[in-house]
């Protein structure tokens, strides 16, 4: 299939996401590479054969230090440099994507598109737009910051050898390199299988042929059984998992020696240890670069604090008290109360009270709130549990409010069948002691 007939396709689905986050972050990568001549000024300009007068017209052009001009936008070109310097910063697994054919030509239309948007959001006006210019000042204002700590980073100086030779002596463990040994092995599902096995390799049978033959680990089996180093510090086993009786053998077993059977949860193993390697420790050539980038990681962010702490003490002032009115609420504590006396369901209306006695905790109709949380656990839930620790709570928090016996009087009698109340025509006295008042009317009122 020719370029031509493939580019007209749709590009693949998965070029989408990429594309649109390299265009995003580099929104003005054309506005800055694609200042240069239009085309019938530039390098790939010529003119169509022809009588004088007859107009001008763009042919591509030939070997240029840009690369050729792929496309014009608004009498602008965008060249090869352009396109690749955009392919650049996309992540390595991706650039190849973005270099095929299909997935150059797609990079190529959304450049056109994103510098057709912007010619037409000039000529729109758009660059006197409030709006525009207040989120140019607010970006302006955030890169300038981030210039500027960038350069004062960059002044910051080197690390020394002496640095890094000292912090290589003194954490010797993190350039360990532990004991290993190099394993093969073969598993079959049973201890005589593996005894038949290793009878069949005392008398000559090849490991290779026999680990391809009998090996049910299919991950191995056509690589002589090779597991891979095993460490002596640990007992999981590279693809088998938790095997002590493997790493045991492999720090015991003589090199190039077939091991008895060893049982682990995938069967019965004879184990085969090519080489071992002592613990020992990484070169300090080889963690030169490791131990800069900490040490300067670490001179980065010990820097940062210094000089934020710098410019708090020399520059700034903050208020503590102004932050407390700050955060303070701006409902007020008989707002909380109303919306509790208002709310739909038991548990809305404890979640007000809650968070009133939370954030107003001195204030008087805070008492009551706290009182109500019990109560409506006990009146229109049934929780007596809960009711019970709140109300014990309110008598420990509020022992001379004018509702502890209320509340008294619901921890003895909650949940307990009422009187049994018969008519009574004469109107008489008798009768029972009422509850307490649920209070509903409001802090301070009556039903």
């Amino acid at each position: 299939m020719s370029l031509q007939a493939r580019s007209n396709g749709r590009p693949p689905r998965s070029l989408a996401p990429l594309l649109l986050s390299l265009l995003s972050i580099s929104a003005s990568f054309l506005i800055g590479c694609s200042g240069g001549p239009k085309p019938a000024q530039g390098t790939g300009a010529a003119s169509r054969p022809g009588a004088a007068g007859k107009a001008k017209v763009w042919r591509p052009a030939g070997h240029d230090t840009l690369g050729p001009t792929v496309a014009i936008v608004g009498g602008r070109r965008i060249t090869r440099h352009d396109v690749d310097s955009l392919i650049a910063t996309a992540p390595p697994s991706a650039q190849g994507q973005l270099r095929d054919p299909d997935g150059y030509r797609d990079v190529v239309k959304r450049m056109v598109v994103q510098e057709a948007v912007y010619n037409a959001a000039v000529r729109a006006g758009l660059e006197r737009d409030s709006s525009y210019l207040a989120q140019v000042k607010l970006s302006s204002h955030d890169i300038l910051m981030r210039r500027f700590y960038e350069m004062k980073i960059q002044a910051l100086p080197a690390i020394e050898d002496s640095a890094i030779k000292a912090y290589y002596q003194a954490h010797p463990q993190e350039f360990a390199i532990h004991a290993r040994a190099k394993v093969r092995h073969i598993v079959v599902p049973t201890r005589g299988k593996a005894l038949e096995i290793r009878r069949a390799l005392g008398k000559g049978a090849l490991w290779d042929q026999t680990c391809a033959k009998y090996s049910t680990d299919k991950a191995t089996k056509g690589d002589g059984g090779l597991i891979g180093w095993v460490a002596k510090d640990s007992d999981l086993v590279p693809g088998i998992g938790k095997a002590p009786a493997i790493v045991a053998a492999a720090y015991s077993l003589p090199i190039d020696q077939i091991s008895q059977p060893l049982q682990s949860a995938s069967g019965w193993h004879l184990i085969r240890v090519e080489t071992r390697e002592d613990e020992t420790v990484q070169p300090f050539e080889t963690t030169k670069s490791r131990i800069v980038a900490r040490l300067r990681s670490e001179q980065r962010e010990s820097y940062g604090k210094a000089f934020t702490d710098s410019l708090l003490q020399s520059s700034a002032t903050i208020f503590d008290d102004s932050i407390k009115v700050a955060l303070k609420p701006s409902k007020t504590a008989e707002d909380y109360f109303k919306e509790a006396q208002a709310a739909v369901t038991p548990l809305q209306r404890i979640e007000f009270y809650k968070e009133l006695v939370k954030r107003y905790p001195d204030e008087k109709v805070s008492i009551q709130a706290q009182f109500m949380i019990g109560f409506t656990y006990a009146e229109e839930m049934g929780e007596y549990d809960l009711a019970r620790k709140e109300f014990e709570e309110f008598l420990r928090v509020h022992p001379d409010s004018e509702l502890a016996g209320s509340a008294k009087w619901m921890i003895e009698n909650m949940g307990l069948p009422g009187p049994d109340l018969k008519d009574d025509d004469t109107g008489g006295g008798g009768g029972t002691s009422a509850g307490p008042d649920s209070g509903r009317a409001g802090p301070g009122g009556s039903k």
